[in-house]
């Protein structure tokens, strides 16, 4: 280098632009100074053109004085600089070596220039240290096993193709053999004028991230698992109440499955109502938030499922904490507890409806007054109750409703609108079916057209005008329940539960708890009712045995009369005739009473039995129209008698039915007055033989129509009542018609306009007819010739000395010749000594009876009369009676009181003298 006097400026000015390259130790300091490098150049080159900028210089020393200003400005800003490089130096440092992340750093070359302390830790060890080009030492793992290729690393990605390489998760072994997952992001370095630099990479372990990341699946797994297993429903949210959990049980609960209710307000999903009031009831989370701790829901709380249904649940919900107490979320743990609430309503119900029956005792009005209250608000917002009348028509027994003014809205629509049977409509069809009816969705517009709903596609309402409709929808029905009164075989009435302002829809299980109900009711209804027939029956029975009375002894009255009369001899000869005729009549009402008695026993008992055979009807009508003329010609009255020879045959009894037509025709002439007129017509219709009996008499009140055929029921039983009777012709009539597989009714216009009695028997089928033996009219009805008992003997016995002298009478001017005795020893002893031709005995007999009688004279050899005919003459006159005589061993049985030509036929029988 020249010897010059501006050396020392050269010098110095390449100290300053050595001690720039020393301070300047990044790219970016070296960017910055490189101006103040240059001018520093020109200086020198402009002092000493031969100077080299590149060559070795050293620092001026301290004694050196400042050239010039220029300079020391140079030297301090110099100084600055490397001040502020120092710093960020230490900056620089201390981030790379407290960062909790791994950095490593690359020339663009891929040499590994740089690796902080958290990068030696991750990967147990350093590799720059002792390899700084080398990344053979550094190994890593796809998912699926296979080792990095060197292309396949971050930074190998950022130098080659100059991309980002954003967060991403590999598997890599450490230097010291053991295996973890780290999760590292990767960026090229660039100049400012884009020149690639390098690369940057960082990285943090997350081995033991992962590993809690597994545990905690396995911890949620185990969890969802117990929370799908238990019994109960499970829901939890967050800290906003946003569902994120449900199990299988909260979802068929609900009705929502997980994926729908994720991320849904609880509210939404788990919708609750008071039973009672079916106001909402406070979502649990504002709950939880209000009370801070566990809450329970109210024992009378609905849940409202998506499809609209309603289920009875128990439920409670906690606060889901942190660690440091803060809400993060709701678990609610709920059940279905329908069955139990059914239960336990059932329990009250029956308790309550037991109680209130206890009370109201045998009043069924009062009875089902109170149920109907009862049902209301529990299971019911109205309930109303129809009873069946003995006529069928129903009657509005009770209408009750939660809200008054709509009772008295109900009690409108009942006197407005009463039940017409006419309407089709459903109370009408669960009583002819006898079946509950459930609508669970009452159709709103179903009143406005009328629309059909089961059963039988009956008119809901039975509504038939504008008004009737307009109450309806005033009531607003929205579900409904029919439920019959039936108790013991019979529907006594229907309840109607209808659900309005509550809005609740019923189920099935709402029905079985109303039929329970129901069927509780049914059974106090029948009860009362029963006890209410029972009275009628009893007054009636007092009535009849009052009428009974009366109409024994007015005939007696006229016998005994009479007969007083007669044996004292203080009667005319014309006199002494009418005292025997009305005698001879008055015995044969007192007959026909006891006959009509034992009719009515018979019926009672079910032992009246008929003689069926294929017969006529004209020829059974014409006896008993001739049978009661001559009572029709003493008033007046015109027969006027229309008979279809071809209305028959038909299969019956001929004396039972000439009984029912002669009733007939004797009411119709009783209750006509003089002058009027009686009809009887004989006709077929529809395979029926119909008989029809009418009068223009004083007819019958509609309120005594439907109990014209029960026994001992008169329409007018008191003392000045016109007409005598015991009441039972028309019961027995229709009994007997029953019997032949018909029916009898009665029909009036009312009071003073006459009656209808029609009869209609089923004609004879065709086989019948070729079976059964035809009789030609009357002709078994017709007398035949009396049988002589000429030189028959006959043995009477019998305890009473009148009737073993009227029967003495009869047979000997038969010509029979008689041996009356009063006990069995003495018709023993006249048996030993002279055999009669037939035996008459009575059945009840002090000490021994007949039956003794005919078991002593059976057990004797033919030799000693032991096969002598018998006959038992007895006042036990039912089937059961003449059974037991029968088997006893007489041949027959003839009732009390005795007819003259049945008992000579009979007596001729025994002793051959017939056919």
């Amino acid at each position: 280098m020249p010897e010059r006097s501006d050396i020392p400026i050269v010098t110095a000015l390449a100290q300053a632009r050595a001690l720039l390259y020393e301070a300047a130790s990044s790219a970016e300091q070296r960017r910055l100074i490189g101006p103040a490098v240059v001018e520093i150049d020109r200086a020198i080159a402009s002092l000493d053109p031969t100077a080299s900028a590149s060559f070795e210089l050293t620092p001026l020393a301290a004694s050196v004085p400042p050239i010039d200003t220029e300079v020391e400005a140079l030297r301090r800003e110099v100084e600055r600089l490397r001040a502020i490089t120092r710093h960020e130096r230490g900056l620089l440092d201390a981030l790379l070596s407290e960062s909790p992340h791994g950095i490593i750093v690359s020339d663009a070359q891929g040499k590994l220039i740089l690796q902080n302390r958290a990068s030696e830790r991750i990967w147990a060890g350093s590799s720059t240290a002792e390899n700084v080009e080398g990344w053979g030492r550094y190994r890593a793992f796809h998912p699926d096993g296979r080792p990095f290729a060197a292309e396949d690393w971050s930074m190998a990605r950022c130098l080659t193709r100059g991309e980002t390489v954003p967060a991403e998760e590999l598997h890599f072994q450490r230097f010291d053999g053991t295996h973890g997952m780290m999760l590292g992001s990767c960026a090229p370095l660039l100049s400012p004028d884009g020149e690639l630099l390098g690369a940057v990479s960082i990285f943090a372990d997350i081995t033991q991230f992962k590993q809690l990341e597994a545990d905690l699946r396995v911890s949620r797994t185990k969890f969802s698992t117990t929370l799908k297993s238990i019994g109960d429903a499970v829901i939890s949210t967050d800290g906003s109440g946003r569902i994120d959990f449900m199990n299988a049980v909260a979802e068929k609960l609900t009705g929502w499955s997980l994926e729908e209710a994720r991320d849904r307000r609880l509210s939404e999903v788990f919708r609750v109502i008071s039973e009672q009031t079916r106001d909402d009831l406070d979502n649990p989370v504002a709950e939880v938030l209000r009370h801070g701790g566990i809450i329970g829901l109210d024992d009378t709380t609905l849940l409202l499922r998506r499809d609209g249904s309603e289920l009875a649940i128990d439920s409670s919900g906690a606060p889901i904490r942190s660690d440091e107490g803060e809400l993060v979320g709701l678990v609610l743990v709920f059940r279905d507890v329908t069955e139990k609430r059914l239960a336990d309503k059932r329990r009250y119900f029956i308790g309550e409806a037991s109680r209130q029956l206890a009370l109201s005792g045998l009043e069924y009005d009062t009875t089902l007054s109170n149920v109907a209250r009862l049902a209301v608000p529990h299971i019911a917002d109205a309930t109303l109750v129809d009873i069946v009348e003995p006529d069928g028509s129903l009657t509005r027994l009770a209408a009750a409703h939660a809200s008054n003014a709509k009772q008295e809205l109900a009690k409108d629509l009942s006197g407005r609108y009463p039940n017409d049977p006419e309407v089709p409509s459903a109370v009408h069809a669960v009583l002819r079916r006898g079946e509950s009816l459930l609508v669970s969705d009452v159709d709103s517009m179903a009143w406005q057209r009328g629309s059909s709903q089961e059963p039988g596609g009956e008119s809901w309402s039975g509504a038939h005008d504008p008004a009737y409709l307009a109450l309806l929808r005033e009531l607003g029905v929205r579900s409904a329940m029919i439920v019959p009164l039936r108790a013991r075989g019979r529907t006594r009435g229907a309840i109607t539960l209808l659900s309005t302002e509550s809005g609740r829809r019923y189920g099935v299980d709402d029905l079985a708890l109303a039929e329970e109900l129901c069927n509780f009711a049914a059974l106090a209804l029948d009860n009362a009712q029963l006890y209410r027939e029972s009275q009628q029956v009893n007054r009636a029975k007092d009535e009849f045995l009052a009428t009974l009375s009366h109409e024994l002894r007015t005939p007696l009255t006229a016998i005994l009369g009479w007969a007083r009369m007669l044996r004292q001899g203080s009667l005319k000869p014309d006199t002494h005739v009418r005292a025997l005729e009305a005698i001879e009549r008055n015995g044969t009402l007192q007959a026909q009473l006891v006959e009509d008695l034992l009719d009515a026993s018979r019926i009672i008992t079910g032992k009246l039995r008929l003689d069926v055979m294929l017969i006529d009807l004209p020829p059974i009508i014409n006896a008993a129209i001739d049978a009661v003329r001559h009572g029709a010609d003493a008033k007046g009255i015109e027969l006027a008698v229309q008979l279809d020879a071809g209305a028959g045959p038909i299969s019956g009894d001929q004396t039972r039915l000439q009984q029912v037509v002669w009733n007939l025709l004797s009411n119709a002439i009783k209750f006509t007055p003089r002058g009027g007129k009686v009809s009887i017509q004989l006709s077929r219709v529809d395979g029926v033989a119909r008989v029809q009996v009418s009068d223009n008499g004083q007819g019958i009140v509609p309120e005594f129509l439907p109990y014209v055929f029960d026994r001992f029921r008169q329409a007018d039983s008191t003392s000045t009542r016109p007409h005598s009777g015991l009441g039972l012709g028309l019961a027995i009539a229709r009994h007997l018609i029953e019997l032949h597989g018909g029916t009898v009714r009665a029909e009036s216009a009312g009071e003073g306009k006459g009656a209808t009695f029609t009869v209609d028997i089923p004609l004879a089928p065709r086989g019948a007819i070729a079976a059964l033996r035809k009789v030609d009219g009357m002709s078994a009805l017709a007398a035949d010739a009396e049988p002589t008992l000429q030189g028959v003997r006959v043995l009477m016995v019998d305890d009473e000395p009148d009737a073993r002298e009227l029967v003495t009478t009869v047979l000997e001017r038969k010509g029979a010749t008689i041996t009356a005795v009063a006990t069995v020893d003495e018709a023993l002893s006249a048996i030993a000594r002279e055999k009669p031709d037939v035996i008459l005995s009575d059945l009840g007999m002090p000490g021994e009876d007949g039956y003794s009688l005919i078991r002593r004279l059976r057990a004797q050899s033919p030799e000693q009369g032991g096969r002598i005919p018998a006959a038992a003459l007895t006042a036990y006159a039912s089937a059961q009676d003449r059974t037991r005589a029968l088997l006893a061993g007489f041949q027959s049985h003839v009732p009390k009181p005795i007819e003259a030509s049945e008992l000579a036929a009979v007596i001729a029988n025994l002793a051959g003298r017939t056919g």
